[in-house]
């Protein structure tokens, strides 16, 4: 492993401290902001496939009522597309995703206004199409890897990977840390399949440690990819980074722009994202650094059907609701359905929610022994209108759920609720 100690860094981000500090902005880092927001639930869209085109809107009533986009809403006018997190004095928080900039909005009486704004570009290597995640109250981190060209030196391996990280503290928006850059380490699995790590999200910290997923990218696509891969770092110093495979799965397993890995009762798990029928989705575990090879839950199996996922989420108790991608579904645009997912029992149910897409979905929500997620068919008619679907958390029963918000119907891709 080779670290790269760029001493530009740290003079930008002080920079990034100074011009956030200079911020007109009414909440003091003291008091946290409590008083210039208001706390509530907030759904977020994008039209038509356009991820340019995402806005926000607030929900106050999950359970009953209808909430429309068309003329209504907060445009957050990201370059590509917005990642949103909020806190729990009622922060919003919004990457924009190709412009390198991290927002914070206020939200009070009907209105969204933005009273932060961070260009994190600067410390990331100049590249504002990176990847936020917020890890606690406290803290956002903004990763990355970037990749650039480089002669073949005699491996086939024509890609180089440094990787970023930047630890951003909320509720201020302030730059508190920054990783020292790291190329990353050429592999003989990526040698043998002539590929490199393009991609990484989805972090979770468990104890002094924070699990990366990785994503693979193929030099020469005539070879298949094989095994699923993480970066392990010592947390909270961001120092000691390594590269680590598991051969119980194939696929990438950063996710995408929701929940891929979850801390439960002292092991990281993680879920792969299969590009084929043949490969299961297969859920293992991480301690320590390192994959628990004694532990792995193949829910394809289970299900007895093929499937891939890049995002699920848990609400308690060993209990996850997994996106499913189902191979078998034709329709392009609604091929993703929910499945259920009990940890300590390894059992899998498919819900009978309606098909939807699901692939950029971002967040849901679980409060009172219920789980919400918007559950949005594409297209002008659908396999039924669009709603928060209302799951019941203790149930195994496949119809366990209530609707509750009504949604837009068409081309309005419900991205998550927050």
């Amino acid at each position: 492993m080779k670290y790269l100690v760029n001493l530009k860094l740290a003079a930008i981000a002080l920079l990034a401290l100074f011009v956030t500090a200079c911020n007109d902005d009414s909440d003091g880092p003291n008091n946290g902001g409590e008083q210039g927001t208001v706390k509530t639930n907030h759904i977020t869209a994008r039209f038509d496939g356009d991820d340019a085109q995402v806005y926000i809107a607030p929900a106050d009533n999950l359970e009953e009522g209808s909430l429309t986009f068309k003329g209504n809403g907060y445009h957050l006018n990201p370059v590509r597309s917005a990642r949103v997190f909020t806190d729990n004095t009622g922060w919003v928080y919004v990457f924009d995703y190709g412009g390198g900039y991290l927002k914070k909005l206020s939200y009070k009486d009907g209105t969204y206004t933005q009273v932060r704004e961070l260009d994190i570009a600067p410390v990331m290597g100049g590249n504002p199409h990176v990847r936020p995640w917020k890890i606690n109250e406290q803290s956002i981190l903004i990763h990355n890897i970037n990749t650039e060209d480089v002669e073949d030196p005699g491996n086939g391996i024509t890609k180089k990977g440094s990787m970023y990280v930047t630890h951003v503290q909320i509720p201020e928006v302030a730059i508190s840390e920054i990783m020292e850059t790291w190329t990353l380490p050429v592999t003989d699995w990526d040698i043998d399949e002539q590929s490199y790590p393009f991609r990484i999200d989805a972090p979770t910290v468990l104890d002094d440690k924070i699990y990366y997923g990785v994503g693979r990218r193929q030099l020469d696509e005539s070879i298949d990819l094989t095994g699923i891969h993480t970066i392990v770092l010592d947390y909270p110093t961001l120092k000691n980074p390594k590269y680590i495979r598991s051969e119980k799965a194939n696929g990438n397993t950063n996710g995408y722009r929701g929940e891929n890995m979850h801390a439960i009762d002292g092991y990281v798990y993680q879920a792969n994202r299969s590009e084929k029928a043949e490969d299961a989705t297969v859920i293992v575990r991480l301690k320590d650094g390192e994959y628990d090879d004694s532990w792995e839950f193949n829910v394809s199996e289970e299900l007895g059907m093929a499937f891939n996922s890049n995002n699920w989420y848990h609400v308690g108790n060993g209990i996850c609701y997994m996106s499913a991608e189902f191979f078998s579904e034709t329709d392009e645009n609604n091929t993703w359905g929910v499945v259920r997912i009990d940890m300590n029992q390894k059992t899998a149910i498919k819900m009978n929610v309606p098909l939807s897409d699901l692939f950029a979905y971002q967040h849901g929500i679980d409060k009172d022994g219920k789980f919400y997620m918007a559950i949005s068919p594409v297209g002008s008619s659908g396999e039924s209108d669009p709603y928060v679907y209302i799951f019941d958390i203790d149930s195994t029963d496949p119809n366990a759920f209530e609707t509750g918000l009504s949604l837009d119907k068409g081309n309005i891709f419900i991205e998550g609720i927050f």
